[in-house]
């Protein structure tokens, strides 16, 4: 059964001076579901009692191309979190040819669950629990012809939630007072004419 916190077996290898924490993420890409690990080994879940776990391997990927950034809790939910994730061509196209269209992850879950290896076995201790859950935004991708990454925003449901800004194209002008495309818009909502 997943948890939302370590268990009792969890905790103790986290009290432990030598501790080893695994991640594991699930990114719902339409068509192209994406499970990953930062574990040594792929990892397949088995009686968790989650549908997003039990049945899948999660590939074991190099963490030195692969990285979930800090989760950081506030008032209201918590910060953005930032997926860096390998876009090296010819390595990752089909997570290339994914994240190329919008609609296969724009607005669709992503999941982050953690867990302790034992520090000599690798075997994993205890359960492991959710410890984030949002939606997918719009990546970015940095770097050169030599190196790439994708980096992936994560937004967390309360975000959604969150009061709405009640900027339109019509404030343009408040942070370019040289911009009077408001201005052009309106008078051609109204048929507004030169001869007029």
């Amino acid at each position: 059964m997943i948890q939302d916190r370590p268990d009792a077996t969890a905790q103790a290898a986290l009290d432990a001076y030598a501790r080893r924490p695994v991640s594991f993420a699930f990114l719902d890409i339409k068509g192209e579901p994406l499970r990953v690990t930062n574990a040594p080994y792929d990892f397949t879940f088995s009686g968790t009692g989650d549908e997003d776990l039990d049945g899948f391997t999660f590939k074991a990927l190099d963490p030195h191309l692969v990285s979930i950034g800090p989760v950081r809790a506030k008032e209201g939910g918590s910060d953005t979190l930032t997926l860096r994730l390998s876009g090296l061509p010819g390595v990752d196209n089909e997570l290339m040819t994914a994240l190329g269209n919008r609609v296969a992850y724009v607005g669709r879950d992503c999941r982050l669950w953690r867990g302790m290896l034992h520090p000599d076995s690798l075997a994993l201790r205890g359960g492991v629990w959710s410890y984030f859950t949002g939606y997918m935004s719009v990546p970015r991708i940095v770097g050169d012809r030599h190196s790439q990454t994708i980096e992936l925003d994560v937004e967390t449901y309360l975000a959604f939630f969150g009061r709405a800004s009640n900027n339109t194209y019509l404030s343009q002008s408040d942070y370019d007072p040289d911009d009077r495309s408001a201005e052009l818009a309106i008078a051609i909502a109204n048929k507004a004419t030169r001869k007029g």
